[in-house]
């Protein structure tokens, strides 16, 4: 028709109205989009409707069945020409198509096809059928992506054995002549990894908050300008919050023709296919897949993501999650606005349901210290953090270049950033809210830290495996920073109940403030020392972040902190041993069992 695009002309002859076409054209060419994805993101027709329309117009049989595809091939190739072969020609089936963007503007100037062994299906249906057709290939592809200097999956390395021996034995030895000043050895060596941790603590909280400089940044950009964004929810077992994440999904103020939102289903979770099935998803949001292999992890689920983003920019989200409407957006124009070698944004973390109880409300000061005061007090010195799970928002480039996620490693998110750290590339602060779900009981808090701490004890092996070379790639002040965050937190988080015990019985019996030369007295000064000063650090970040939040409500919670980081002491030594026995377990957070919410208005 005169004045339409091809790909959506046709569309006429199918009872849809000029007028509504011109208005579609006119957007997708505004921005920067196919006609076609327009016409279905903005809901004028649904996918299958517009397939089959096409198929009409080709003179070709339209199928929307499950389809038996030909295994091989590089498969993005293959989605971007919309061809592919039947497993079993012999049916009188030979080619499936399901054409998008220019190859479907070349199919239609080819004119009719009228030919029985070619039939139409719709892009989704189509994917689906290549990803089951190459389910072998891609189980073992998602699971390594060529990590393997750098994979959990190595485990330890024979000179961290030596290593470790060479610690352990003596430290042993010794300690059966001299159980006490053994351990007194142990702490004041443990002192600098404490120390470390403090220093980094205290220089975050230190730094201003970031609110006048975000202020200067503008972020409204055209929506002609938007790069195309890959939002990916793995999902396993999260019937229950299926509502609440597609109407969190849907409340994203971004163009829906430049959304490729994926929720990633494990091949076994038939319970979640099913109520996804029976789900009303917009046309922008697929669901993938993901075949039987082992491990059965987040990491390996995004890799499968990974593989097929069409977005310049990806991000991940969790089930429960809640981002603010507005914070792809923000990412975009940050990325636009920043030279390429920022990889990663960091958005901020929030606890919703603090009002559960005293755990959740020290969850919730908790994460108010990380990722309102610590995380980005880190990021303006230039130095690296530990990402969150969720709401990290990447170049996808930077993501391919690296191999993706380690599909081995149960904590992804620290790996990923010390890997892009190590390939040249930096993080950020993002100053956009996303809700989050504490626990709902004391086994669900302790099962999930210790999968954390277990994720950055093998982060740790993986890394540490070549030292020099780590030193080479990340630099001196970033790895030194590294070791205290991972390193320093597992020690002392290891060692804390220790120090706490040994300064509370020094100052019982009077020694803590007596002056005194001996080993015993020096170390005694220094768990003191280390104590109170860690105390300080401990408590600075929460108290500043929860005012940040304007959760003053949690700061009667503050004297239960310490009790809090013992039972974090706890979940440390449970990880060591959950690392011997299972080092690749996932410990699965059951979701939707808030019961307060007290950011989005629920009493």
């Amino acid at each position: 028709m005169p004045g339409l695009p091809d790909e959506i002309a046709f569309l006429i002859r199918h009872g849809v109205s000029m007028a509504r076409l011109q208005r579609i054209a006119a957007r997708a060419a505004r921005i920067g989009v196919d006609p076609a994805s327009e016409a279905i993101a903005s809901g004028l027709v649904g996918e299958t409707a517009f397939y089959r329309a096409l198929a009409a117009e080709l003179g070709l049989p339209f199928c929307d069945d499950e389809l038996s595809l030909r295994a091989g091939g590089d498969l993005n190739a293959i989605l971007g020409q919309g061809i592919a072969p039947v497993a079993m020609p012999g049916s009188g089936i030979r080619l499936v198509l399901a054409p998008t963007g220019p190859a479907l503007r070349r199919m239609l100037a080819g004119g009719p096809h009228l030919r029985n062994d070619i039939v139409v299906t719709t892009p989704s249906l189509f994917a689906a059928a290549l990803r089951r057709a190459n389910s072998r290939v891609l189980a073992s592809r998602i699971a390594g992506l060529g990590l393997e200097r750098q994979s959990a999956r190595t485990g330890i390395s024979r000179g961290q054995y030596v290593t470790a021996g060479c610690c352990i034995g003596p430290t042993s030895f010794f300690g059966t002549l001299a159980p006490l000043e053994t351990i007194l050895l142990m702490m004041l060596l443990a002192g600098p990894f404490f120390l470390a941790v403090i220093f980094l603590r205290l220089a975050a909280v230190f730094e201003p908050p970031p609110v006048e400089a975000w202020r200067r940044i503008p972020w409204q950009v055209d929506d002609g300008r938007l790069p195309v964004y890959t939002v990916a929810v793995p999902l396993f077992r999260e019937e229950k919050v299926l509502p609440k994440l597609i109407k969190a999904l849907a409340a994203l103020d971004y163009p829906a023709a430049k959304l490729d939102i994926r929720l990633l289903v494990e091949e076994h979770d038939h319970g979640l296919r099913q109520a996804l099935a029976r789900c009303d998803l917009p046309p922008n949001v697929a669901v993938m897949v993901v075949p039987r292999g082992r491990p059965q992890t987040k990491p390996r689920a995004l890799n499968l993501a990974l593989l097929e983003a069409r977005g310049e920019i990806f991000t991940i989200y969790d089930a429960e999650d809640v981002p603010d409407p507005l914070q792809l957006r923000l990412a975009a124009a940050q990325f636009l606005r920043s030279p390429k070698d920022l990889a990663c944004l960091q958005a901020r973390l929030v606890i919703d349901n603090g009002g559960d109880g005293w755990l959740q409300s020290l969850f919730a000061l908790e994460y108010a210290g990380l990722f309102d005061v610590l995380n980005p007090g880190l990021l303006r010195l230039r130095l690296p953090i530990m990402l969150g799970g969720t709401s990290n928002h990447f170049r996808t480039s930077a993501l391919r270049e690296v191999g993706g996620w380690d599909a081995w490693n149960v904590t992804e998110d620290a790996d990923i950033g010390l890997r892009l750290l190590r390939a040249g590339y930096r993080m950020d602060d993002l100053p956009s809210r996303t809700l989050e779900e504490a626990p709902d009981s004391f086994s669900s808090w302790l099962k999930q830290r210790i999968r954390w701490n277990k994720g950055y004890v093998q982060t740790l092996i993986s890394h540490l495996r070549d030292p020099l070379a780590l030193l080479r790639e990340a630099g001196r002040g970033p790895t030194c920073a590294f070791l205290a965050l991972a390193l320093g937190g597992m020690v002392s988080s290891l060692l804390y109940p220790a120090f706490a015990v040994a300064v509370a019985a020094a100052a019982l019996d009077g020694s803590l403030f007596a002056a005194g030369k001996s080993f015993g007295d020096v170390a005694t000064v220094m768990a003191g020392a280390v104590t109170l000063s860690g105390s300080l650090a401990l408590l600075a970040a929460p108290t500043l972040g929860a005012v940040r939040r304007r959760a003053f409500g949690l700061l009667k919670y503050l004297p239960l902190l310490p009790v809090y980081y013992a039972l974090v002491s706890v979940a440390s030594w449970l990880a060591l041993v959950e690392y011997a026995r299972a080092p690749f377990r996932w410990n699965k957070t059951e979701h939707g069992m808030a019961r307060t919410s007290r950011y989005s208005g629920t009493p």
